[in-house]
């Protein structure tokens, strides 16, 4: 299953340009450019261009537009139709970016070959990262911000190969620079929110892409990003509804179909799961995730060898990804092999840091396989290890210091799940972090639990307050809620400010 194309919109679109003259459909062409809604953009030049099929500005346009839709081949073919004498200034590197598009890095080098600006440099390095040569990849981008020429994207691309790398300090040195050098850049932009989901701090990366999505409407990228992130918060609902927006976009991309069969498995579709992960297998392939999805789609389905078979190669590669030995575990299990699921848990579990829930998976495997150690691991399974509660909740806290939202929320479900559930500190903090991605009714839901264990404490009382005035919930409750706290900490500076917001409203 292929993302699906809104045929609807498109037509209405290309009946809107009948009757229109080629220049007049030339002007609004540019005028749709500019304001970057491509689709139309292209609708509109393939009209003039059927009037006028060899039009030097319609064919300049009708690539420049190709390429911010990402697709190299057209971008390429309306390039090669241009005259030598009509041909734009900067016609070789939009045919290296049309090569880069098609993943074609001795044809991007080829193009960029005569030219020493920034962009052309940024060509270089992208064709070097094709190849699997970060070192020349690196070098170029060094050479690219001493040369002349706008930077902005040269920049962007950089702090996606330091993001790359998990150099996140380095890539937000970059981002910042693409961003003072061209705050319109598309490029940096959607570095900037790439970077606030690499950071946890998904509530912006959130803002940050509907920001990208209102200047440029349809953008993929933006659209599937949040898609993700929505993803993983568990917004499954509005998740679709982006995914949605984005197949009206009329691109069929790899991403989109990635994150299809992820909405499709969240929703207990596997059957639709599988058929979207199989009908883009070429695509996807090579990709850690998808490789766990697909075993984990399999097994749902009964067919766990085959589950295995994809995970093997992969685990083979990402001995230590944990993941993805619990998913062959999981997959042993149900193809009866009990002996293979613990031979893939063994090396989890010899960590001290190891999770009770693979101890436990482990303990279930070693029973049915007749281990001789399967009672001991049944008894070191009840409860978390010192080691594994001290480094959780010392996880949890870093990452709330640092507004990593999506690190500290992975963090207090293992704590919660592995405790009684009751700690009226995590429970406030799981819901402080909720909230700031946006997940109110289930932070207030986290709160509410919170206030139930410890009813006098100001913190909590302010955090079910302040989300229940969110919410829109009982206004009455938030207020005395909130004044309460206010009396216990008078010197709480959020607390105070929390109340007087309250009280205006």
């Amino acid at each position: 299953m292929k993302s699906r194309i809104a045929f609807a919109t498109t037509a209405a679109l290309a009946l809107s340009a009948c009757g229109a003259d080629p220049e007049t459909l030339l002007a609004r062409a540019r005028g749709e450019f500019a304001a970057h809604q491509y689709k139309a953009a292209q609708l509109d030049l393939a009209e003039v261009l059927k009037a006028r099929a060899g039009d030097p500005a319609a064919l300049e346009l009708h690539a420049r537009t190709a390429l911010a839709l990402g697709d190299g081949e057209t971008a390429r073919a309306s390039l090669q139709k241009l005259a030598p004498a009509r041909r734009p200034a900067d016609h070789a590197l939009l045919l290296g970016e049309a090569a880069l598009l098609r993943r074609d890095a001795a044809a991007a080098e080829q193009a960029a070959a005569a030219d020493q600006s920034a962009e052309a440099w940024r060509v270089r390095a992208m064709a070097a990262l094709l190849r699997g040569d970060d070192a020349a990849a690196e070098t170029a981008f060094a050479k690219g911000e001493g040369a002349p020429g706008p930077q902005a994207r040269l920049l962007a691309d950089h702090a996606r190969q330091r993001l790359h790398q998990n150099d996140l300090p380095g890539a937000g040195a970059l981002i910042a620079r693409a961003l003072k050098a061209d705050p319109g850049s598309l490029d940096a932009r959607l570095m900037e929110a790439r970077l606030a989901v690499a950071t946890g701090d998904l509530g912006r990366a959130i803002t940050l892409y509907d920001g990208i999505s209102q200047a440029w409407p349809g953008n993929l990228a933006a659209l599937t990003g949040k898609a993700a992130v929505l993803g993983d918060l568990g917004r499954i609902k509005e998740m679709k509804q982006v995914l949605a927006q984005a197949e009206t976009a009329g691109v069929n991309a790899a991403d989109l179909a990635w994150l299809q069969a992820r909405a499709a498995a969240a929703d207990n579709n596997w059957q639709g799961a599988r058929e979207i992960l199989q009908a883009n297998e070429t695509q996807l392939a090579g990709r850690t995730e998808v490789a766990l999805l697909y075993a984990q789609v399999l097994t749902k389905l009964g067919q766990p060898e085959q589950a295995r078979a994809r995970l093997e190669p992969a685990l083979t590669k990402n001995p230590g990804d944990p993941a993805l030995r619990r998913a062959l575990a999981e997959a042993a299990l149900a193809a009866g092999d009990a002996r293979g699921a613990v031979a893939a848990l063994r090396p989890l579990a010899a960590q001290p840091t190891a999770s009770s829930a693979d101890l436990r998976l482990l303990a279930s495997a070693a029973a049915k396989a007749g281990e001789p150690d399967a009672a001991a691991l049944a008894q070191r399974a009840k409860f978390p290890t010192p080691q594994e509660l001290a480094r959780t909740l010392a996880d949890a806290d870093t990452a709330l210091k640092a507004r990593n939202w999506g690190n500290a929320i992975a963090a207090y479900e293992k704590i919660l799940a592995v405790t009684d559930g009751r700690n009226p500190l995590v429970l406030n903090n799981m819901a402080y972090a909720q909230g700031e991605v946006g997940n109110r009714q289930v932070a207030l839901g986290y709160a509410l639990r919170a206030l139930k264990e410890a009813p006098k404490n100001p913190s909590v009382m302010d955090t079910v307050g302040w989300l229940l005035v969110q919410t829109g919930g009982d206004r009455a409750r938030a207020l005395a809620l909130l004044r309460a706290a206010a009396a216990a900490a008078p010197q709480n500076p959020a607390i105070r400010q929390h109340l007087a917001a309250a009280e205006r409203s």
